[in-house]
């Protein structure tokens, strides 16, 4: 198990500058932020071209000496499980070579969100058509030998913990990148997140509290300690990125993640030691 860092989490900044600031912070392996948004890869430019950005990308982190973590996509702009055939047609074709880009970099997952529950459709039928087209999608991605995980994130059709174990049933060769601050904000107990840990195979990790998206690590009410304890039992072998993101959430809640980000690389490190 190691600590990793990510690309996103100082806002659009050019990858370069980005990867360096981690160095900085003690990072020696990095998630790469491949979204639309405060990235610096979009992923359609990736998917378009994706041996020249991977080019591009590889030699930025050969040249820091940074190892690869996930490469973080989300979505093309669209929920995977859009209503309309046309516009889910268009996810799987993009992600194709998107998947290509990622193992050409060297990543060895990609993360999605499973899509959102639509009004006009109702909820169960937006978790059939996410869970038929994530089926589509992991073969898709092992075909170039990475994994597709998904983050359990509000809003999204497996904001309740049950209903992210239910698709990970459902789906044969999906996995779970899980971020407890998604789950203990809207008032869910740690307990209750901890069944996900069969599935997870990437975590995010910033503090957080019941109504709280992100706090600071000296104040939150995740216990890291226990999280990592029952990921050493069972042998987790992934990595756990520090996620604090200069964003508007962040911001409202007052955190400073200049301080925040080293501060929870130093008390991961020190829990997994």
């Amino acid at each position: 198990m190691r600590v990793g860092g990510c690309t996103f989490a100082f806002g659009p900044k050019p990858l370069e500058d980005a990867c360096r600031l981690l160095k900085e912070f003690g990072f020696r392996i990095v998630d790469l932020g491949v979204c639309l948004g405060n990235t610096q890869v979009n992923p359609f430019d990736a998917s378009e071209n994706p041996e020249a950005v991977a080019g591009t990308v590889n030699r930025c982190l050969d040249d820091l000496g940074l190892e690869r973590g996930e490469c973080f996509v989300l979505d093309f702009g669209q929920p995977l499980n859009h209503p309309n055939e046309d516009v889910r047609q268009a996810t799987r074709r993009r992600f194709k070579p998107l998947a290509r880009f990622a193992r050409l970099v060297g990543c060895p997952s990609i993360l999605l969100v499973p899509g959102i529950v639509h009004e006009s459709i109702g909820k169960e039928r937006s978790h059939d058509l996410a869970a038929k087209e994530l089926r589509i999608l992991c073969q898709t991605a092992d075909d170039e030998g990475i994994l597709l995980n998904i983050e359990p994130c509000e809003p999204s059709i497996v904001q309740d913990p049950k209903d992210a174990v239910r698709l990970c049933e459902e789906v044969p060769g999906l996995g779970l990148t899980l971020d407890y601050s998604h789950f203990i904000d809207p008032g869910y107990a740690q307990s209750e997140v901890e069944p996900l840990h069969r599935f997870a195979r990437h975590l995010h990790a910033r503090q957080a509290a019941p109504g709280k998206r992100v706090e600071a690590v000296g104040k939150g009410t995740i216990d890291f300690g226990r999280i990592i304890s029952l990921l050493k039992r069972d042998n987790y072998q992934g990595l756990v990125t520090v996620e604090y993101l200069e964003c508007d959430v962040t911001r409202q809640c007052g955190v400073d993640i200049w301080k925040e980000t080293p501060l929870m690389r130093i008390e991961l490190e020190r829990l997994i030691k």
